[in-house]
């Protein structure tokens, strides 16, 4: 691990030996001032150089004029010098070797076209010198493990688990001021400040593999790179709870929504899909956010949602079962045996539910008796204990003897709940000093375990896997084709027959529909279609058809036909004189049986991309607004939870004499949909509503489809915030007997054949591939295996085609180094097809990914050395080969890509 990061660009960053400061000084109330203070203050064992041409020495130490001066190596430039210095000082670390700065100055893109002009200098002098920075115009960075406090804070920051990310330099010092009196403890608070170069994904990338580090805080203001954000909170979350606090919650776009679904998509709902993808957990205000650093600062984990609560006082468990509610947090009933145990030691009007009311008068043994029955009963997974301040409570001996009872570290997490202030102070303060993290009201503390409990079942959901799930090839080239002719014609919006016609190249029913100019053309239209018949105005200019009176359902005949096409054309005219008519489209009237009306639409949010929604549909959907949203690329299990985020996903099963909806037809447009606005970056606004769905399939009734040109990109998926399935890299071949192999990247929907392929490896092959003993992976390992990040590693699988079916007989995968320019690999071919040139196929296919999507330059990997087969493969593909120095038993091989 520490090899690992010590190849992060950001390495010295965090844990530097030498540390110069530039504008150090020793002026009262200047900022270089507070910063060398803080620096000195500290226990930290390296080297501190001060430079500023204007002082001989501060403080007794040397100051040097120049960094140029400074003899010797320096980690880490911190820079506290006006704006308009500091282009030049990058230039000068570049000629000294430094990798890495924290510009705390401001006056940058805040302060006008000066300030744009410097911020572009800075960037241009830290990009030509290969140097990461912080800031400018932020707080600093502490690290107070390592003893490094190169902020102006004006509180030192005691050590511990937690570590803080914030766009607010004011969040960071009220942190700082409380964490010491709240026991406290942190690995790291970050300041990002403009975060013109290191920004939320490099830190928590860095953190998320610290050591250090147990669990992360988030404090945003904007999110500036998606993609990177989220590759790095995925990554994160996976292992450590993450709470977020967002500012401007209520921030909309201001752009008109053309579909439904743009009209019902809020930019907070979408930050809400992007973190719940994520795994990490939202807190909604500053208070919550305190609430979640303490219990976490305390090492707290839970395996559960089931809380239990111990009070002396009745209407404070009120308020904790209130709460409780709202955060979903469970407040099961205790075990028949804490039941029994309690009622031999409490008064007999003790609750004998949860939460446990011992009563007013409870002496400190009673809290004792309870909170060790609660510690060992099965149906809660934590524990929150609140007292009261009454006459007869000892408000210290009760917190002194709940301290007692938890000497030996309970496994749940216990928190507390001193209500009151002057009585409870001493008492609260012995908790809290003893690691107990403890709360001024009940509401705060159950919105603390609430938190532990979302990271525990967001850790469990991640490890839910799809079930197989055939590879699906829409048709792209006429797809693109439909979308090129549009915009050639300067359209932004597709039209019904258009829309439906990209729709059916995805695979998404639906029902034909005509273009007719006429009368005379709508009557042959319903003929071709059959009656009875819809019938809808043909406008570009209409999006909303049904609002101009522009739709007739149910037209049963000829004569029926020719009045319906009369009275739109006058309907729209009279309604929207300025719209071009350009007709009306016939289709016939869909029919499925005890249909329930549904929307699925896509949408485009100016942070995180395309976005996918679904709920209830028809004419009234924007005033039921009972609908979810999520983030593409969609699998069966994460389609399944958007539906059942929604109320109207109840009516999809069988209710009173209505039979069940086909839920597997409505997930298989969620999927198609997705796979639609990964390909297809044109696409703004999508919406099919209604979609009907019965228990014979589903069919889209209505469709409409914005478009636009896409800014130019480098990649594919450059507008998609987490990369989907690089359709473009399956590659297709033979083997030598003439059986079909496709190499492909890998997809959740491999876990199963993945795992099969594992454990039907000879002893020799798993030892070879994974240096163990490993029968078949773990949960936790085939997730990891097969729902991978694109962006950050690449696992390619060989498929031949047989008479069982497709079969895995081999994979290939790397993940990129913390460099960004390397990455290691490993390759792993089934026993049964060994020596047909799978492992070679495989590799080069690797070797051209790592350096066509990633634009990597080296690739290495660590080999048994006994593994001759291996090392030949090696060798023959231009591999070097070095002996492991720490391993006689490994070989170190690298190849330039």
């Amino acid at each position: 691990m520490q090899a690992y990061l010590d190849r992060s660009p950001l390495h010295r960053l965090f844990n530097p030996e030498s540390v110069a400061l530039f504008g150090a000084s020793d002026a009262e109330n200047s900022v270089g001032a507070k910063v060398w203070s803080n620096l000195t203050a500290e226990d930290f064992k390296g080297r501190l150089i001060p430079v500023n041409p204007k002082h001989k020495e501060i403080g007794g130490v040397a100051c040097y004029r120049s960094i140029l001066d400074v003899p010797g190596d320096i980690d880490l430039a911190v820079i506290a010098t006006p704006a308009r210095t500091i282009p030049q000082i990058i230039e000068d670390c570049s000629e000294k070797r430094i990798r890495n700065a924290i510009v705390l100055s401001a006056g940058f893109v805040e302060a006008g076209a000066e300030g744009q002009r410097l911020h572009r200098q800075l960037l241009d002098a830290a990009r030509r010198a290969d140097i990461r920075f912080l800031g400018p115009n932020c707080v600093g960075l502490v690290r107070p493990w390592l003893g490094l406090n190169a902020t102006f804070l004006n509180s030192g920051v005691p050590q511990g688990r937690l570590a803080l990310i914030s766009q607010s330099g004011a969040l960071c010092s009220a942190i700082a001021d409380w964490a010491a009196p709240h026991h406290l403890g942190f690995s790291a608070i970050v300041s990002l400040g403009n975060s013109a170069d290191i920004d939320f994904g490099d830190a928590l990338h860095f953190l998320a593999v610290d050591p250090k580090t147990e669990a992360i805080l988030l404090y945003i203001e904007g999110v500036r790179d998606a993609p990177s954000f989220l590759s790095a909170l995925r990554a994160a979350a996976r292992t450590k709870p993450v709470i977020v606090l967002k500012a401007g919650r209520h921030n909309q776009s201001s752009s008109a929504a053309h579909t439904h679904t743009g009209a019902l998509i809020g930019s907070d709902e979408v930050f809400d899909a992007a973190l719940a993808r994520a795994g990490a957990v939202r807190a909604r205000t500053f208070g919550q956010l305190f609430a979640a650093a303490e219990i976490l600062s305390a090492n707290k984990r839970s395996k559960g949602n089931r809380l239990g609560i111990v009070t002396n006082g009745g209407g404070a468990g009120v308020l904790a079962a209130d709460r409780a509610g709202d955060m979903d947090v469970d407040l099961a009933a205790p075990s028949e045996a804490t039941v029994a145990a309690l009622d031999k030691v409490l008064p007999p009007y003790w609750s004998r539910a949860n939460p446990i009311d011992i009563l007013g008068d409870a002496a400190p043994d009673k809290f004792v008796a309870a909170v060790r029955a609660g510690l060992t009963d099965p149906n809660f997974d934590g524990l929150l204990v609140m007292l009261t301040p009454q006459a007869m409570t000892d408000a210290t001996a009760v917190a002194e003897a709940v301290v007692s009872a938890l000497a030996e570290k309970p496994f749940k997490p216990v928190l507390a709940c001193w209500m009151g202030e002057s009585s409870v102070a001493e008492g609260r303060f012995h908790l809290s000093e003893n690691g107990i993290p403890d709360f001024t009201t009940p509401e705060r503390a159950v919105e603390a375990f609430s938190y532990l409990a979302q990271h525990y079942r967001h850790r469990k959901l991640a490890l839910e896997t799809p079930g197989p799930g055939n590879a699906f090839s829409p048709d792209l080239s006429g797809a693109r084709m439909i979308i090129a002719d549009a915009l050639g014609e300067g359209r932004s919006m597709l039209s019904d027959i258009e829309s439906k016609a990209l729709l059916h190249a995805f695979n998404i029913p639906i029902n034909v529909t005509i273009e007719a100019a006429t009368p005379a053309a709508a009557v042959i239209a319903a003929e071709t279609v059959g009656f009875p018949v819809a019938m809808k105005v043909n406008s570009p200019d209409i999006t909303h058809k049904s609002d101009v009176g522009g739709v007739r359902l149910n037209v049963m005949n000829a004569a029926d036909v020719k009045l319906a096409f009369r009275e739109i054309a006058e309907g729209v005219a009279k309604a929207r004189a300025d719209a071009a008519f350009l007709g009306v489209t016939v289709e016939r009237m869909a029919h499925v049986e005890d249909a329930r009306e549904l929307v699925i639409g896509a949408s485009r949010d100016p942070v995180f991309g395309p976005t996918i929604l679904f709920g209830a549909g028809g004419t009234m959907v924007e005033v039921l607004r009972d609908s979810a949203v999520s983030l593409p690329p969609l699998n069966a299990v994460l389609a399944n939870r958007l539906i059942n985020r929604t109320r109207v996903s109840r009516l999809l099963d069988a209710v009173r004499d209505r039979p069940a909806v086909d839920r597997a037809a409505v997930i298989d447009v969620l999927l198609r949909i997705s796979d639609l606005v990964c390909e297809l970056p044109e696409v703004t606004e999508l919406d099919i509503n209604p979609l009907f769905a019965g228990r014979d399939g589903v069919i889209a009734v209505d469709a409409r489809i914005g478009i636009a040109r896409p800014p130019a990109r480098s990649g594919p998926y450059d507008h998609v915030a987490i990369h989907p399935f690089p359709r473009h890299l399956v590659w297709k071949d033979h083997l030598s007997d003439g059986t079909s192999l496709i190499i492909r990247p890998i997809r959740p929907e491999d876990a199963e054949s993945e795992q099969t392929f594992v454990r039907e490896l000879s002893p020799e092959a798993r030892q070879f591939r994974f240096m163990g003993t490993l029968n078949q992976l773990s949960q936790e390992m085939l997730v990891r295996f097969t729902q991978i990040d694109y962006r950050r590693e690449m696992a390619l699988v060989a498929m031949t085609e047989g008479a069982r079916g497709p079969r895995q007989q081999g994979v290939a995968r790397y993940v990129i180094n913390p460099d960004m320019k390397s990455c290691e690999f490993a390759v792993v071919v089934s026993d049964e097809v060994q020596k047909q040139g799978i492992g070679t196929r495989l590799m080069k296919a690797l070797m051209e990914a790592a350096r066509d999507e990633h634009s990597l330059t080296v690739m290495e990997g660590t080999v048994l050395a006994r593994n001759a087969s291996m090392l030949q493969l090696m060798a023959e593909l231009g591999f070097s080969e070095s002996p492991d120095p720490d391993d006689p038993g490994l070989v170190f091989v690298e190849r330039a890509l």
